[in-house]
Formats: C-alpha cells, sequence, structure tokens
C-alpha cells in the first residue's frame, strides 16, 4: 500500500515529535491527507475516528472512561484520534492521563481544527503537546522527491555556490498550468477536469457552510 501513495514530509517530523512529547497534535484542511498519513505511512498505532457517530456519543458521554479503555487496550503504542475536532470534552481527559503518564507517544490526534484551543488547558499542556500543521501536496511530493534542504546545505559549505547544485529538471509552462489546477489535495489532484472542478467546488461550498457557520452565522453563504 505505501508504494502506491505519495510519500509526506511530515512523517520524519512526526516520527520525531513521537519520541520527544505527549501528544502529537495534527491540523490541517479537510482532504489534505491526515488521516492516510497515521493509518498507511505511520502503520503505527490503535486508531479510532470521531466521525463515527457512536465513537463519538460514547467519547461525549464518558470522555474519561472511554480514554482510560482505549490507551489500555492500545499497551505501549499510541493512541491515534482522528477528527478530534468534534468532541468538546476530549482535550480535558487527555489532559488527566499524560499528567498522570509521562510515557512519550502517549496520543496522536488529528483535525481540521486545534482540539487545544481552550486557552486554560492550551496552557497546562504547555511542554506536552506538539502540534503539526498539515498543508496539501508539495511540488516536491508530488515528484516523490525529499524535501528542500537547500538552507541546511547553504549553512555547512565553506562556500556555497549555486553552480553546484544539481540541475532541475525541465518543466514547460503548460506543465506548470496543469500542477497548479490539479492542486495539493491526494484524492482530488488525479481526477478528470469536470470532476475535480466540482469536487473542489463541492469542497468550498463544505467550509463555508459547516466549518464557518460553526464559528459564526453566515447570512449570505453565496457572497462568503
Amino acid at each position: 500500500m505505501e508504494d502506491t501513495l505519495l510519500p509526506r514530509h511530515l512523517r520524519a517530523e512526526l516520527l520525531d515529535s513521537l519520541r520527544s512529547t505527549r501528544v502529537v497534535n495534527i491540523i490541517g484542511p479537510r482532504q489534505v491527507g491526515k488521516t492516510t498519513l497515521v493509518r498507511e505511512l505511520l502503520d503505527v498505532g490503535r486508531f479510532i475516528t470521531l466521525d463515527d457517530e457512536n465513537v463519538l456519543a460514547a467519547m461525549e458521554a464518558d470522555p474519561s472512561g472511554q480514554i482510560e479503555a482505549l490507551v489500555s487496550e492500545a499497551n505501549d503504542v499510541p493512541l491515534i484520534i482522528d477528527e478530534a475536532q468534534r468532541s468538546k470534552r476530549l482535550a480535558l481527559a487527555i489532559k488527566r492521563i499524560v499528567d498522570e503518564r509521562r510515557r512519550m507517544g502517549q496520543f496522536i490526534l488529528t483535525g481540521s481544527s486545534n482540539v487545544f484551543t481552550n486557552a486554560h488547558v492550551a496552557d497546562s499542556l504547555a511542554g506536552r503537546v506538539q502540534t503539526l500543521t498539515m498543508l496539501p501536496l508539495s511540488g516536491a511530493e508530488v515528484q516523490r522527491k525529499g524535501p528542500a534542504r537547500i538552507l541546511d546545505w547553504a549553512s555547512r559549505t565553506p562556500e556555497p555556490s549555486l553552480r553546484d547544485l544539481p540541475k532541475p529538471e525541465p518543466v514547460s509552462r503548460n506543465g506548470y498550468i496543469q500542477e497548479l489546477l490539479a492542486g495539493g489535495y491526494p484524492e482530488i489532484r488525479n481526477l478528470p477536469d469536470r470532476s475535480r472542478q466540482r469536487r473542489y467546488r463541492d469542497y468550498v461550498d463544505t467550509i463555508v457552510e459547516r466549518d464557518v457557520a460553526d464559528l459564526i452565522k453566515v447570512r449570505k453563504s453565496d457572497a462568503m
């Protein structure tokens, strides 16, 4: 499976964070690949999703009891909670667990917004949560290349010269245009043109009608 998936540069940072902090919080736009990262590319951990209404209802009814049970089942691997922002009571339950247990890499949370936005929770978990932001696919990821290291090269080379860098692969003007139109959302970029346009239009509608509406009352959603 992993060979068919595009590499994500955030994977290395995620693995490093699991070794140095108790909770890793991955936030980013919907459909950007967060779930794929933690399920297929990470290949470790006990996974649940709060997109499952039954799981969400149980979490809201007894967050501490549910988290305790899930952590026990996970043993020494991370408990991965997908769409964590859907629960209003999750953050405090996690705080209680990580206050009692000092093991690194206990939780991985993913969501389109930060579950630790409550100021009290964020302050009390300082030093125990690492937040990573996942963005759409970069050009390097699409081309299955490694992350850019030009700043490392420049700082470690006594007399850096641009002539020493490898030549980039040539890309035509039309090639640039096609990459821009495809975008960086893994499931959408390879669709035919019309299907891709519809998916992106639906994506924007979902953001306005669901995510923005959670924050403010939108009187004219079409104008927004």
